[in-house]
């Protein structure tokens, strides 16, 4: 009994994690991936790159120097 129980579990575990899908990638409106793929209108179709408004973020996100306390 012990045995039969034991497969059993042994095969739902099996069954489960066979069911398991990797996590989709966050999709844009036009269906490309954030931050890997932009939509082309020329080709009607998403292509390998950065938005280009991903670049101008980055440059304002800067951290900013501490100043120096007075003496």
């Amino acid at each position: 009994m012990r045995m039969i129980t034991m497969l059993a579990i042994g095969f739902s575990v099996a069954a489960l994690g066979m069911q398991v899908e990797p996590a989709a990638a966050a999709k844009s409106k036009m269906g490309c991936e954030i931050g890997s793929e932009v939509w082309s209108a020329s080709d009607g179709k998403c292509v390998p790159g950065t938005p280009k408004y991903a670049k101008r973020g980055e440059a304002k996100a800067a951290p900013k120097k501490a100043k120096k306390p007075a003496q």
